[in-house]
């Protein structure tokens, strides 16, 4: 599989699984806040109870985390070059394609 297809893949993964961090964290920030003595873990919200929404949150977000970490090792030679790029006086490299 050519490389730019593997990293389109990791890319819209990532999309796919930010989503619902984003959302979810909307959702317990908004709606569903910890403390206060609105009844714990136990507060639904769309029937779903908050530890459920806490539970989504985590898992999709360790998805994401692990996701943009290949993602970024996928880049490790742009990171490797950037220097090269932002300083004027080198020779830009002829193989930073990512």
């Amino acid at each position: 599989m050519k490389r730019v297809t593997i990293n389109a893949f990791i890319d819209i993964g990532c999309l796919i699984t930010f989503i619902p961090v984003l959302i979810t964290g909307l959702v317990l920030y908004i709606f569903l806040p910890s403390g206060g003595g609105r009844g714990g873990s136990w507060v639904t919200w769309m029937g779903i109870t908050r530890s459920q929404w806490v539970a989504i949150h985590d898992y999709t977000g360790f998805a994401f985390v692990a996701l943009l970490i290949i993602h970024l090792l996928l880049h490790v030679k742009f990171f490797k070059n950037i220097g090269r790029s932002i300083r004027p006086d080198t020779k830009e490299p002829d193989d930073c394609t990512t």
